[in-house]
């Protein structure tokens, strides 16, 4: 059984007024998971990355898809606004890929266009071996199929001391996990722009324990095995100076894998090009799309 909460989402409407957005809970597998809902057509499903975030930092930007489509965003169980259960090993990549199908179902889109960033791309790589039939279109952006190399990352010592300690011991609670990610995300980005990363903090949840579990999902994580039998249309999409998720062993392996994909690489851009290059990513997104 499905049920849905709709509360007006005051945020989305100041950063985009002209365009209407619902914040929503529907009840999937047992939780409540959070989306919003943004125009008419065709469905578009986002998946966040992180994990540990929420889907906010996909906002304004990929609205611009809600000219032609609907677009759901959602947050991850255990991730953001969604249900956090007391034991985070109920947050498999079988549940994770079973709950956006399900929270498709509910929402009445038999098909749709699925989007994945970063870690969404780990889970949306997983969602296209398990559930192809329900895809009209796949679309990764930075992000990878294994973690068989070593991440390139470079900054200031403060920043690399961040980057260690993120990937070396557990975040301690919220305010620690935050922390820890604000000064590793300016690595993420070709040229931070410090008002960019300010706004997508602060409209960020975040949940250290899912980042913590994260991590241990990834120990068997391996889709190129089964990438060549996902014959669904694709676009792999990556910034070119991306140093945890780059093109070659990601988006470039991604795309020669998958018998059905296009491949686009953004030479301004490292893990956010859909922030850093904005005209020319969703040029190429939309243009794509309506193929």
């Amino acid at each position: 059984m499905t049920t849905h909460t709709t509360i007006l989402s005051a945020a989305a409407l100041t950063l985009i007024p002209a365009l209407a957005a619902w914040a929503e809970t529907a009840e999937i597998n047992g939780a409540e998971l959070y989306y919003e809902s943004i125009g008419s057509g065709p469905a578009i499903l986002m998946m966040h990355g992180g994990l540990g975030l929420s889907h906010d930092y996909f906002r304004p930007y990929f609205d611009a898809l809600a000219e032609t489509h609907t677009v759901v965003y959602y947050d991850h169980f255990g991730n953001g606004r969604s249900t956090k259960p007391a034991d985070y090993a109920e947050m498999t990549f079988d549940r994770l890929t079973s709950d956006a199908a399900a929270l498709m179902t509910s929402l009445g889109h038999d098909s749709f266009t699925l989007i994945g960033h970063s870690y969404g791309g780990f889970i949306a790589q997983e969602f296209a071996a398990s559930y192809s039939d329900r895809l009209d279109r796949l679309v990764l952006i930075d992000t990878v199929p294994a973690f068989d190399y070593a991440p390139s990352v470079s900054g200031t010592d403060t920043q690399m001391a961040a980057f260690g300690k993120l990937f070396s011991q557990p975040m301690a609670d919220d305010a620690d996990w935050q922390a820890t990610w604000g000064p590793v995300v300016q690595m993420y980005f070709h040229e931070y722009d410090d008002a960019i990363g300010s706004d997508l903090d602060a409209r960020t949840v975040y949940e250290h324990r899912a980042w913590n579990a994260a991590g241990g999902l990834l120990a068997t994580f391996n889709t190129l095995e089964k990438l060549p039998k996902v014959d669904t249309r694709a676009l792999v999409m990556a910034g070119a100076h991306d140093g945890i998720t780059p093109p070659g062993p990601g988006a470039e392996r991604i795309a020669a894998a998958l018998p059905n994909a296009e491949l686009a690489i953004f030479d301004d851009s490292a893990h956010y090009p859909f922030i850093e290059e904005q005209a020319a990513f969703f040029a190429t997104l939309t243009a794509w799309l309506a193929q």
